[in-house]
């Protein structure tokens, strides 16, 4: 299969964004509403105060427009982000597990739903330090990087996506470079054997022309 452009280059945070717009997340709706129907099914009836799970987008749309308020996910409060940070920044610690759209689902709350979350500024404090413990981490992965494999589990698709044009040209080049030393190997057995065998023939022609 080849390898696109965009693959190699990555995606930009708008077009994140946009696929992160499928992941579900908790409304409390502020108006009775009924079913709505959707491509991937139907969502509803809304009947205040009851809790009801809907994509992103939708519970964007309806926060938007007074209809609801949005209930942070449990990853995203203040006291869960700051225990998560904690361990983020222990030596040696691995990459705390996050969704997947982490980042991209903290900003559009942060944008459109502000006012629904508890402390929401020491979020966006906890966020960023996050962010840049996590991309120290991943830039001392690079380091070690190799021909074989780069392990580093539990990576957002938006920190992916910031390694992706470096990770494919670092990965290509240690591939060229490891082919190179592997060429040269070969090259030095074959030399290796070739004198070996003429030594080899020499001795046998010598002891069999000696008088």
């Amino acid at each position: 299969m080849a390898i696109t452009t965009r693959q190699t280059e990555g995606f930009t945070m708008p077009e994140l964004e946009y696929l992160a717009q499928n992941e579900s997340i908790t409304i409390v709706p502020l108006h009775r509403m009924d079913r709505i129907e959707l491509v991937r099914g139907a969502i509803g009836p809304f009947r205040p105060p009851q809790k009801t799970v809907v994509p992103l987008w939708v519970a964007i749309m309806l926060k938007r427009t007074n209809r609801c308020r949005i209930v942070a996910p449990k990853w995203m409060q203040y006291e869960h982000l700051r225990d998560l940070y904690k361990r983020e920044e222990q030596p040696d610690a691995m990459f705390t597990r996050l969704p997947i759209y982490y980042l991209e689902i903290a900003h559009m709350l942060l944008t459109f739903a502000e006012d629904d979350l508890v402390e929401s500024q020491g979020i966006r404090r906890l966020l960023q330090d996050l962010r840049e413990v996590r991309q120290s981490k991943t830039m001392e992965g690079l380091r070690m990087l190799n021909s074989l494999q780069l392990q580093m589990d539990n990576l957002s698709m938006a920190e992916i996506n910031e390694i992706r044009p470096l990770f494919g040209h670092s990965f290509d080049m240690l591939r060229q470079l490891d082919g190179l030393a592997q060429a040269t190997e070969t090259e030095q057995q074959q030399s290796q054997f070739a004198d070996q065998s003429y030594a080899e023939m020499d001795d046998a022609f010598g002891s069999r022309y000696v008088h």
